[in-house]
């Protein structure tokens, strides 16, 4: 009998293959951080044995969702700033709150952030790290809490200016794109060679590089092999700035300045004009569609529809807690299905498979990981979940796909494994104290709100949470 590391016996799997396809009465074998074998369950028990056996009868096994855009630091500001447009809450949470944002908030967030991605059935994750205006080497909290959740992290490290943020928000640091670089290239030494964790380059907004920054930009992309991943056109006021400031649209811009490529993803991509369109399909950029968020501030619905037409790959992104409000992945896809049907009236649009498939290997696609995650193939690494539809959300079950992307929600995913390690089993999770974290980032968020004064009000009262508390 040949060893393996874990053995999943008996489920459905939704491989997410070219053929789509659907695996009854099937086994799953990993080695080491990789699927080893997918075969009929009769013929693995003759030919496998494990120390580690996972019974998956009545479940499915699919693929790990990539979230490819949120802002994990944001967990620590859930809940502010909300019924106002992009940038009122903006400057209402995030940059009132910025140069108070310590290592143990940043930290807090991202492992509430990691878990609350894990429990929805992510399992890698593109954080777009912008929180740099108290100190230095606040992207290390996230890693910290990527290596300790043990979930697949990608870390976009942002580069924004603050030296413009309102009075009172005045940060200690106000980074200069030389420091931007430098840290860069100190993330790229450390983590080079990390099993879990890479680096991408996540130029904040079309304002926070001047052309000769965006140019670097690109030559730091082609020497490292890193994504450029940016908000792009999520309101009308990127055009509006880059008009005024360059006389061409902010596509057009990135585009004179090479930014745009293959490796390039764009996020939100709300507003575009028929020459952007144009310019996005000629360079094959890849897009990160965040529904729930840009529902939150009404920016809009982005053309995902004629993007997908076009032949660009789409994935699927939570955004940040602070305009979102979860991390959970679930509630993404079930958005992403029913919201262009909504607008455009044709019920037909995304039907459940298209929109599985942006959220898992067309997300490993846009994330430039395809050949590794997104799909369950033998030789790619071992990133799925058990989906358990024995909940009173999904019976009756008609069909495994249908219930995931409009029925399922967090307490039907079981078991989640990455890179081979079982990080939750039977809804327990067992790489981080779970309890500790929601306790910790209660009472981080709380302190930090208490610094800056932030807060909601209710008929002219402040409402104040404090620390939960505990047993």
């Amino acid at each position: 009998m040949e060893k393996a590391d874990l053995i999943v016996n008996n489920a459905t799997i939704i491989t997410m293959n070219k053929e789509s396809q659907v695996l009854e009465g099937h086994s799953l074998v990993v080695k080491a951080s990789s699927i080893a074998a997918i075969e009929p369950s009769q013929l693995v028990s003759q030919k496998y044995e494990s120390s580690k056996v996972i019974d998956g009868r009545d479940q499915y096994i699919f693929p790990g969702f990539i979230n490819t855009h949120t802002h994990l630091f944001q967990n620590g500001l859930k809940g502010l700033g909300r019924d106002k447009s992009l940038f009122d809450w903006l400057d209402s949470s995030v940059r009132k709150a910025m140069h108070e944002i310590r290592y143990p908030d940043v930290y807090n967030a991202a492992v509430a952030g990691c878990i609350e991605n894990m429990r929805s059935g992510v399992t890698t994750v593109l954080d777009y790290m912008y929180a740099h205006g108290s100190q230095t080497g606040l992207d290390d909290a996230v890693v910290q809490a990527f290596d300790e959740t043990g979930i697949r992290g990608i870390l976009g490290r942002t580069h924004t200016k603050t030296n413009n943020f309102a009075k009172g928000s005045e940060c200690p640091i106000n980074e200069t794109e030389e420091m931007f670089f430098q840290d860069v290239e100190r993330l790229a030494k450390e983590l080079h060679g990390h099993e879990r964790i890479t680096l991408a380059l996540a130029p904040g907004i079309v304002w926070d590089l001047g052309e000769d920054g965006f140019r670097k930009l690109r030559q730091y992309a082609d020497q490292y092999g890193f994504r450029i991943t940016m908000h792009l056109d999520e309101t009308e006021d990127d055009d509006k700035y880059s008009m005024k400031e360059y006389g061409v649209n902010t596509v057009e811009l990135l585009d004179r300045n090479g930014i745009l490529g293959e490796d390039f993803i764009g996020v939100h991509l709300v507003h575009l004009d028929e020459k952007s369109l144009d310019i996005l399909e000629k360079r094959r950029v890849k897009v990160s569609h965040n529904p729930v968020s840009n529902m939150v501030v009404a920016s809009g619905v982005a053309p995902i529809p004629e993007l997908k037409r076009r032949g660009l790959d789409v994935g699927l992104g939570t955004d940040g807690a602070a305009a979102n409000d979860t991390q959970n992945m679930l509630e993404v896809i079930k958005t992403t299905a029913i919201l262009h049907k909504c607008i455009h009236r044709d019920a037909t649009l995304f039907p459940a498979m298209e929109v599985l498939k942006m959220a898992t290997i067309e997300g490993a696609r846009v994330v430039g990981r395809d050949e590794e995650i997104g799909s369950l193939e033998v030789g790619k690494k071992a990133d799925f979940f058990l989906f358990n539809p024995k909940n009173v959300a999904c019976v009756p079950i008609a069909d495994p796909i249908t219930a995931i992307v409009y029925s399922a929600n967090p307490g039907t995913i079981e078991t989640v494994v990455i890179h081979g390690d079982v990080v939750m089993e039977e809804g327990v999770l067992l790489t981080v104290d779970e309890e500790a974290a929601i306790y910790n980032l209660q009472e981080s968020a709380y302190r930090l709100r208490e610094r800056v004064g932030l807060g909601n009000s209710l008929n002219g009262i402040k409402m104040v949470v404090p620390p939960f508390h505990k047993e």
